[in-house]
């Protein structure tokens, strides 16, 4: 164990120690006694398997790709005031969260210590401050906002179009949105006129509604005749997710093979689901929601290159899988999926997947495999080769 992960015996709250991958490498006797597990239950399992935080509005804090790891990963602080955590018999506790993050020199072995989490009880003298006070916009797999750790309960706002507003000019991000589009993609049937009287209003709710929720900025500008967000007042899922394709391409190209990974596999973890999935039928983000799909499998497909590249042929079939459930007929994971099964010693399973693939591809496009998965099918599950000289299959 090393020194910065010593400092948690000696802190007088509860706390605990992870490394990069969330893992929990140490725990005081406060934290076991806070939370009901002895010190050798919670050593060594992922930490939000220990917490299962949830925020005031019901949402989960803690998932494998949660912002704190963001946080950590990056040698950046992560607070949250107010939360709720599981104890081991159920019961539920209020508490606020902080943290002392290891600097970027202190990077070790996968046992050291990234960053030590401290939990106090609601109701004692500490209280945590968000480090920036942005208010942050999750638009992956779900819908929701937070400020300073607490969830900002937009199922209460009567005015539902302000949170499609936000949403839009989100998917519009860095650029002036322009007024009539803005009503066109609101209010689609209203004139000029009433047009611009709902904006006015809703623009006014909506920065209402972000003022009393505690952030001090004003997200939305008016700019010429268009509205604009500061991006200096929000933290946005997708473009840290894109932030981190982009690195790991860029690295990539560099030939920096073992970087790229761990820049793709956070923007894995960042990818939660696709973009703003409840507004699927609105054209207004339709094709930011295909551009970023496509980011995901690009990132799975490089990160499935580079494990079998090693020989991780566990960690590239689960990849693959997690590809094809998010599109089914993508032929490279399949390709890779038969490869990484005959690797394993699991043959009759990557038959039994290339006859998968083929009604995959007849049902969803109506077309037989490629000539290059019937190459792998043939020559990686069967173990056969061309003799070209004679025109034949041979083993």
């Amino acid at each position: 164990m090393t020194a910065f992960s010593a400092l948690v015996d000696l802190t007088s709250n509860a706390a605990f120690a992870v490394d990069a991958s969330s893992r929990i490498v140490a725990c005081n006797a406060r934290l076991a006694s806070l939370l009901g597990y002895a010190r050798e239950e919670a050593v060594g399992c992922a930490c939000y398997e220990v917490l299962q935080a949830k925020l005031p509005n019901g949402e989960p804090l803690c998932s494998p790709g949660c912002e704190g790891r963001y946080c950590f990963e990056h040698h950046a602080p992560f607070a949250v005031q107010e939360c709720s955590l599981r104890r081991k018999d159920g019961q539920w506790l209020e508490v606020a969260i902080s943290t002392l993050v290891a600097p970027a020199s202190t990077e070790g072995s996968a046992a050291d210590a990234a960053a030590i989490i401290f939990l106090h009880r609601r109701g004692e003298k500490e209280r945590v401050a968000c480090a920036d006070g942005k208010l942050c916009v999750r638009t992956l797999g779900s819908f929701g906002l937070s400020l300073d750790g607490r969830g900002v309960a937009t199922d209460r706002w009567h005015r539902k179009q302000a949170l499609t507003l936000l949403k839009v000019l989100v998917t519009c991000r860095g650029e002036a949105v322009r007024r009539e589009y803005l009503i066109e993609c609101l209010w689609p049937d209203a004139d000029e006129r009433r047009g611009r009287e709902r904006l006015k209003v809703t623009t006014y709710f909506l920065r209402e509604q972000l003022r009393s929720a505690g952030l001090s900025r004003n997200a939305v500008r008016i700019t010429g005749t268009g509205y604009v967000l500061d991006r200096n007042a929000i933290w946005l899922d997708c473009e840290a997710f894109e932030g981190c394709f982009e690195k790991g391409r860029l690295l990539q190209q560099q030939g920096r093979a073992r970087e790229a990974l761990a820049c793709f596999e956070q923007a894995d973890r960042l990818y939660t689901g696709d973009y703003l999935p409840d507004d699927l039928y609105a054209d207004w983000c339709a094709v930011e929601r295909q551009r970023l799909r496509e980011m995901c499998l690009d990132a799975l497909g490089s990160m499935v290159d580079r494990y079998l590249d090693s020989g991780a042929y566990e960690q590239a079939s689960d990849t693959c899988r997690r590809g094809l459930a998010r599109e089914p007929y993508r032929e490279g994971f399949h390709r890779a999926l038969m490869i990484c099964l005959t690797r394993l010693g699991k043959r009759d399973r990557a038959v039994a997947h290339y006859h998968h693939c083929r009604q995959v591809l007849a049902a969803e496009l109506g077309v037989e495999p490629t000539p290059e998965t019937e190459r792998v099918y043939r020559e990686v599950v069967l173990g056969r080769t061309r003799d070209r000289s004679k025109g034949r299959m041979r083993r």
